[in-house]
């Protein structure tokens, strides 16, 4: 598990101040090898919004590697997770196989209010009991904290989702291409049935969705995904036998 802090800006502009990561064992469970670096942002200053949420100063960079330096460190592993991995991975640039506990958790716990790292602490709810030592003076936002959160979260993910599958090289195999494509979503995030589940979310909406040109991606996997369940549903309807009376 691996989550970076940044200055706050867009990609191009954009410069990591802090990385944090911890490993997981999926079949014991366990959560080891804490590791976390500030990052000197090479001039880049950090924006009010973003010193807000993580709370750090430049005063806290002092002194800190610079990110070719900072980054060597977290590199060699074979498979990252990070909740919305693209975020983190756009701004590492690490090698390897990418999984998202966003869009894994989506499957998993479709029926959750929220699915932000500490709604779903709250709301699945993960039990952080065994790296709540880690966790003290420490605070949401920053990499390694969010980083052990996130290593509970995938271990809960994996206790719900590895029972559908072989083996957790299978599981592995389904995440990395569940993370590869956009999220399904639970409930759309725009338009008249905005935050409604997306079961019930009216067959013609979804038909206009996919039709629409220029469509959130997320939104048009979404509506192609329950478009072709319910049409699946409605055809094994159609063919299971009539009861004899009927």
């Amino acid at each position: 598990m691996i989550d970076v802090e940044t200055a706050g800006h867009g990609l191009a502009d954009d410069a990591v101040i802090e990385i944090g990561s911890v490993d997981l064992d999926l079949t014991t469970g366990r959560i080891f090898d804490p590791r976390e670096t500030l990052v000197d942002p090479g001039g880049v200053s950090i924006t009010p919004g973003a010193r807000r949420v993580h709370r750090i100063s430049d005063e806290m960079l002092a002194g800190a590697p610079d990110f070719a330096t900072a980054r060597a460190a977290f590199g060699g592993a074979s498979v990252y997770a990070a909740q919305r991995a693209s975020f983190d991975r756009s701004r590492l640039k690490l090698p390897g196989a990418w999984l998202c506990t966003y869009k894994l958790a989506l499957r998993a716990f479709p029926g959750v209010r929220a699915h932000g790292l500490q709604s779903l602490v709250k709301y699945v709810p993960l039990d952080l009991s065994d790296v709540a030592e880690q966790l003290k003076g420490s605070n949401p936002h920053r990499a390694l904290y969010d980083a052990l959160c996130t290593a509970v979260l995938l271990r809960r993910i994996a206790a719900e989702l590895l029972p559908r599958c072989r083996d957790a090289a299978d599981f592995l195999v389904r995440a990395e291409r569940v993370s590869a494509e956009p999220a399904l979503l639970a409930r759309l995030r725009f338009g008249r049935h905005k935050n409604v589940p997306i079961a019930e979310v009216p067959l013609d909406y979804l038909e206009w969705l996919i039709r629409e040109p220029g469509m959130d991606a997320d939104a048009l996997f979404t509506a192609r995904h329950q478009v072709g369940l319910r049409e699946r549903t409605a055809l094994a309807a159609m063919a299971r036998p009539m009861p004899l009376g009927a």
